[in-house]
Order: C-alpha cells, then sequence, then structure tokens
C-alpha cells in the first residue's frame, strides 16, 4: 500500500509498464531489422558528427527507437556541454 501511494506521488511507472515498453522496443528493432550492434553504430557515428559541432558527455548518450500507434521515432538523448567555435 505504501509503495503503491510513492510510486503515485512520485509518478514512477510500474515494473510491468516498464517491462512492457522494453518488449515493445525489442519487437520493433526486430521487425525493422535493427539489432543491437546497427545501434550501437549508429550511435557512434550521430556522436561523432554531433561533436564536430558541440562538445559532448559521450558517456551519457541513449538512442532508442521508439512506437507509438503506427509511427516510428529515433529517440535521443545527447547531453551538450557547450558549443565548439566556428574557425
Amino acid at each position: 500500500m505504501l509503495q503503491r501511494l510513492i510510486r503515485f506521488l512520485r509518478r514512477e511507472e510500474p515494473s510491468s509498464k516498464i517491462a512492457s515498453n522494453r518488449l515493445k522496443l525489442i519487437l520493433v528493432q526486430d521487425r525493422l531489422g535493427v539489432n543491437e550492434e546497427v545501434m550501437k553504430d549508429l550511435q557512434q557515428e550521430i556522436t561523432q558528427v554531433l561533436s564536430r559541432y558541440f562538445t559532448l558527455d559521450k558517456n551519457q548518450v541513449e538512442i532508442d527507437l521508439q512506437r507509438e500507434d503506427q509511427a516510428m521515432a529515433l529517440v535521443a538523448n545527447i547531453p551538450i556541454r557547450g558549443m565548439k567555435g566556428r574557425d
């Protein structure tokens, strides 16, 4: 009972919802033929390109595929520490 109240107040998703979202992501990646290696390569290449223009926290970069209804989205969380100077 107390845990439910805490979850409600913190707006935390229940573990079943988190597991469901992870399973959906795996199914989407499988359906598109995107395996873990491809996602790692994509993350590395996007980070490499963006690091030409920005100072990034490369250890915190997260790239994911998400599906909502009939649409697919590539979602990226890329912490930017600053802008690089232009010569």
